[in-house]
């Protein structure tokens, strides 16, 4: 049986930060780049986009559709948009792209200011006296940020910027307009209808939806949308991040921004896994509990599935995501596992790095909450029909990868204990395109979903001298087409 992966979800390291971009290749159209450039086509076509990447073949025009959600800080901006360029996503010379849509979780720099480098071209003076120059660079087909507000919008020239970007592109003259959409306080589009994103399509014709499950500090909690009430007197631009669940047939990716949940017992958190309170390193309580509330919603609105019937997907849990990026780079106060008990994931993805300040991510608390030799189970939030905790299940987690971590920082080691989780520098994710058909048309539980992971090995140069990140995983030796992996893993449905 041949294998092949439409969907691709590319967590972009971009050190302290977040850039995620999502990818509905066209595997016809990539098999024919490699016919056309007298390369060998590999048996299987899962294989076409590494074999291009790794042998120089440009990707342009194999991109059905395509999502960038954030961009990182400022100075990785040109990093975004080299790896656009390299994946097929950008050409480097066509401002009008319909097909990409870009998404903004929050409005804190190492998401949002990086994506002025994807909109703007920052052309420097030839000669003293001489003006920088900005010149457009994209005009992505959609932008979604959350609605405006004029209470809790930052007064920072990087959230000034990239409205002024956004405007530029969505006020272009003819018909090659950026669509604005602002997102409502949790995500919906009426009553309890979560807002979707469309990426197309994917085998035997399976749509790829995004649904927007939280936004502006309120949750779909299934019924409506639920308010978090802040702790602190100021906003937090963390608690109004956008929350999105990907599905394609029976795979689910969940990206929830820099969402914060208890970090203590209420949000299933207890020795190891608990923050450490009463330190100068616990600030969990300037956050609010969105996870809690956004656990409950997520499993109102992804049932478990009743009955197996052909030509659906199929959940054997309510709320469940095949792959989790873990939220808010993995700090202490966020990913509880009350919400991992609702996820139950295969795969736990986490972008951190090292910067001028260094976030000390990710936390030793959520590595034990997720590594199953420190946490076997996990308990689940309360309902009206279950105590907290009074339930368990086990800990699902196939296999942790990173993006990058800090060794030494200013000349102090971070201790934090990664366990088997593996350091790769770009993460690449596949779900395989015949296990997603497959469960489809089943009829009966007991398919297999398979999903392939693999990393480039590219870290942040660093140019502090007390300043030192961890080693990647192993290279391919030989190198192959993919330099670190492929890592394949499975669930059931």
């Amino acid at each position: 049986m041949t294998v092949s992966a439409s969907l691709e979800i590319h967590e972009i390291n971009i050190g302290q930060g977040d850039s995620i971009l999502i990818i509905n290749r066209d595997l016809a159209a990539t098999k024919k780049l490699i016919t056309a450039a007298k390369g060998v086509v590999p048996a299987d076509p899962i294989d076409y986009m590494p074999y291009c990447v790794a042998n120089d073949i440009p990707l342009t025009g194999t991109v059905t559709k395509a999502l960038l959600v954030d961009g990182g800080d400022d100075e990785y901006g040109g990093n975004v948009v080299d790896y656009m360029d390299l994946y097929g996503v950008l050409d480097g010379t066509t401002v009008w792209r319909p097909d990409l849509m870009v998404a903004v979780s929050h409005y804190h720099d190492d998401h949002m200011a990086g994506l002025r480098s994807v909109f703007k071209e920052r052309i420097n003076p030839k000669k003293k006296g001489d003006k920088v120059v900005f010149k457009e660079r994209l005009r992505p087909g959609v932008v979604y940020q959350s609605l405006p507000n004029s209470k809790t919008n930052p007064k920072t020239e990087r959230f000034a910027l990239f409205q002024s970007d956004v405007d530029v592109a969505s006020k272009a003259t003819g018909k090659n307009k950026t669509k604005r959409v602002l997102l409502n306080p949790g995500g919906v589009d009426s009553g309890a209808t979560p807002a979707r994103i469309s990426l197309g399509t994917g085998v035997d014709g399976i749509p790829i939806t995004v649904s927007v499950v939280a936004s502006g500090q309120s949750v779909n909690n299934g019924t409506g949308v639920t308010a978090i009430a802040s702790t602190g007197k100021t906003v937090d631009q963390n608690d109004r991040s956008v929350v999105l669940m990907l599905q394609y047939g029976s795979f689910r990716y969940f990206m929830g921004g820099d969402i914060a949940g208890n970090g203590l017992g209420p949000g299933g958190n207890f020795g190891g896994n608990a923050v450490a309170t009463g330190t100068k390193k616990f600030f969990s309580s300037a956050h609010a509990d969105v996870e809690t509330t956004l656990g409950l919603g997520l499993e109102v609105l992804f049932p478990a599935t009743a009955k197996w019937l052909a030509n659906q997907p199929k959940f054997v849990n309510p709320g469940y995501a095949t792959v989790v990026k873990a939220n808010h780079h993995g700090s202490s106060s966020s990913l509880d596992v009350h919400l991992l008990g609702t996820l139950q994931p295969l795969l736990l993805l986490i972008s951190s790095g090292v910067k001028s300040r260094f976030h000390n991510h990710p936390t030793q608390q959520v590595m034990n909450r997720a590594t199953k030799a420190q946490t076997a189970t996990w308990g689940l939030h309360k309902t009206l029909k279950r105590l907290a905790d009074s339930v368990k299940v086990p800990n699902s987690i196939a296999q942790i990868y990173v993006t990058e971590v800090g060794n030494t920082v200013k000349n102090v080691t971070f201790r934090a204990n990664l366990y088997t989780a593996k350091i790769m520098g770009d993460i690449v994710v596949r779900p395989v395109d015949e296990t997603i058909s497959a469960i489809q048309a089943a009829t009966a539980k007991g398919q297999k979903l398979t999903v392939q992971v693999y990393g480039t090995g590219d870290l942040s140069k660093m140019t502090d001298p007390g300043t030192t990140l961890r080693d990647t995983v192993t290279p391919n030796v030989p190198v192959s087409i993919y330099p670190l992996g492929p890592f394949t893993h499975s669930d059931t449905h």
